[in-house]
């Protein structure tokens, strides 16, 4: 039997976030700004604060999920576990 395990509601979160994070990074909308000076984030100019912000958050969801063990198996779900052999003792 074949066991399937759904993924839990915080590694959907935590995959939306990463997924929606690379792609706002990415973005090809923020070259519209490359020789403006204005608007300003933190007196930098905006393409520069926009990185600087968006690497940060990305940086604090990745510490979430390390904090969470996000990724790593639980210890009640052992489906790695050998199976017995066919005589139903233990192998050596």
């Amino acid at each position: 039997m074949t066991w399937q395990r759904r993924p839990t509601r915080t590694a959907v979160i935590l995959w939306t976030c990463v997924i929606l994070g690379f792609a706002v990074m990415e973005f090809p909308g923020v070259l519209f700004f490359h020789d403006v000076a204005e608007p300003r984030i933190f007196g930098m100019p905006f393409i520069y604060g926009f990185t600087i912000i968006v690497w940060a958050l990305m940086c604090v969801v990745l510490f979430i999920g390390y904090r969470t063990h996000w990724g790593r198996r639980r210890a009640d779900v052992d489906d790695a576990a050998p199976e017995s052999g066919a005589d139903g003792g233990e192998h050596a």
